[in-house]
């Protein structure tokens, strides 16, 4: 470890000061717009990231990262005399590249937006009806769209707790394209918290 520390330390000395690369990882909560009855479905996201300074207090950042969507939701329905509550729970998993402006207000704090591209190597839908097992149903290429790009905004911090490499985000994602093929409108929203550490 400190020997990869040491080349990292090197290798950044005779590329750029100005720029920076490391790793971020988290959480997020995911749901599709449009969707009747459209709930938030818990996921991870985790990946790698660099830096460039473009400016004081100005940074581009650009990632390559992994992320879950979808939603679960929720709704009740007539069973002969009893009422049974029916889940319904889609899974998306997206490599992620997004393209982001970074400006800071203050040394620690300050704000973000970009545009990202993503795409979805794989899809399924699960279904529960009452206390039953959930039956999973993996999506075909056909069923939903591969590709998906929309609007990345956020905040960050840097320097936290007197910690200079160390950077939380909190992030806000907003896709402009329909997920799954032939259900009406279902575009990605998603929220993400997470923490990362700059190698150099």
């Amino acid at each position: 470890m400190v020997f990869f520390l040491s080349l990292s330390g090197v290798l950044h000395a005779q590329i750029d000061e100005n720029l920076h690369a490391g790793f971020r990882g988290g959480l997020g909560m995911s749901t599709l717009s449009g969707f009747e009855n459209n709930g938030l479905n818990l996921g991870f996201t985790g990946g790698v990231c660099a830096q460039y300074n473009i400016m004081k207090n100005q940074d581009i950042l650009t990632e390559i990262y992994y992320s879950t969507g979808g939603q679960l939701s929720q709704q009740w329905t007539d069973n002969s005399s009893e009422q049974l509550k029916i889940y319904s729970k889609y899974n998306l998993h997206y490599i992620n590249i997004p393209f982001i402006y970074q400006y800071y207000f203050t040394d620690i704090l300050g704000v973000e937006a970009g545009t990202n591209f993503s795409f979805c190597f794989s899809g399924s839908m699960k279904t529960k009806i009452g206390n039953n097992g959930w039956q999973k149903t993996d999506f075909g290429k056909s069923d939903y769209n591969s590709f998906d790009f929309g609007l990345i905004i956020g905040v960050f911090t840097s320097n936290l707790l007197q910690y200079e490499d160390v950077f939380v985000s909190l992030r806000a994602y907003f896709g402009f394209l329909d997920v799954v093929k032939n259900v009406g409108s279902n575009k990605n929203v998603s929220i993400q918290v997470s923490v990362g550490y700059m190698l150099f």
